[in-house]
């Protein structure tokens, strides 16, 4: 070695000639290191750009389902009668623009809260008669996020609700209550009606708490409010009266049974149109009686189609309901006793 003139890679690259050169070790050059650590990096990108994709792709498939499920499972129809006719109301009664959308986030979370507290309580009951239009059932959505989505509905409904004004939201709050006792317990009583029934007749006391000075409101507009709910809740479980019983489900309208409710259904309806005719101060006038011909009509073609459409008797509710609050509209003193 001592010898030689040369040094080796080595030794060169410590003190020779050759200590600005690089080193070699085992025939591997510098790119080499740099080589294998980018395939690495590269490998790393690769796994994770499937990952995401994978997870993409799932939730593009899940998502738009979960989303038609939860849509289906919070009773829509109901959910938009309920939130336009409320709206309605209270924009005829003067609330004013913001007032009245106000109102109706307010009263949409809530229905939103009890149609999907309504499902999620029934998942058991609809699976076990066989309900695979329910969208639990069918498999659209889990039960769990519908119970989910009912709670975070009713967390948003709270705030909402009082800024409608106290006296109005905890009235609002009630009727909500109300609706959940109702899924949660009072649904298999002979007290089933009772929910319904404060749930609507606190409308015209909301109605009244959000117009200057809070007035009450009229009595007959509360009692023609209640008995509207009462019609509501027949007309609404009679489609589903027999497979209620066959599962053990034994509120009012089931123990009624399914012809007593069809012949029942029209006379909360007249009832309630009745009064909001006559009771009111000075004359009726021909449009609270043509509004009352109206009712009728509806009452009419619910009772007369329910055995062949079975959502024709909620339909003829739903309309005179609307009739109503159009009766509401023209009538003076409707929120308040004077």
């Amino acid at each position: 070695m001592t010898g030689s003139g040369e040094l080796p890679d080595e030794t060169a690259a410590i003190g020779g000639e050759g200590a600005a050169g690089p080193v070699r070790r085992a025939g591997l050059a510098p790119e080499d290191f740099t080589g294998e650590a980018d395939g690495r990096r590269r490998a790393a990108r690769t796994v994770a750009q499937a990952v995401a994709q994978a997870v993409a792709q799932a939730v593009a498939q899940v998502v738009p389902r979960t989303v038609a499920g939860l849509a289906r499972a919070c009773h829509p129809g109901p959910a938009a009668a309920v939130t336009i006719l409320v709206a309605a109301l209270v924009a005829v009664a003067g609330w004013g623009p913001a007032g009245t959308a106000l109102t109706a986030l307010a009263v949409l979370t809530g229905q939103l809260s009890v149609g999907w507290c309504n499902d999620a309580a029934d998942a058991a009951v609809d699976a076990a008669a066989g309900r695979t239009a329910k969208p639990i059932v069918a498999g659209l959505v889990s039960a769990r996020t519908v119970r989910v989505a009912a709670f975070s509905a009713l967390a948003a409904c709270v705030p909402l609700s009082l800024a409608c004004g106290v006296v109005a939201g905890l009235t609002h709050l009630s009727a909500v209550a109300a609706a959940w006792v109702y899924n949660l317990w009072l649904k298999g009583t002979a007290a089933s009606w009772a929910p319904y029934a404060a749930g609507f007749g606190a409308v015209p006391v909301f109605v009244a708490a959000g117009t200057p000075g809070h007035a009450l409101p009229a009595w007959w507009a509360v009692l023609a409010a209640a008995l509207l709910g009462c019609a509501a809740h027949l007309a609404n479980v009679l489609p589903d009266i027999e497979t209620d019983v066959a599962t053990g489900v034994r509120g009012w309208p089931q123990r009624l049974g399914s012809t007593r409710v069809r012949v029942l259904l029209p006379l909360p309806l007249l009832a309630a149109s009745g009064l909001l005719v006559v009771a009111p101060p000075g004359p009726a006038g021909l449009v609270r009686w043509l509004a009352l011909a109206g009712v009728a009509g509806c009452a009419a073609a619910g009772l007369l189609l329910g055995r062949r459409v079975p959502v024709a008797p909620f339909a003829a509710a739903i309309g005179a309901a609307g009739i109503d609050v159009l009766l509401l509209a023209v009538t003076p003193g409707v929120v308040t006793a004077g």
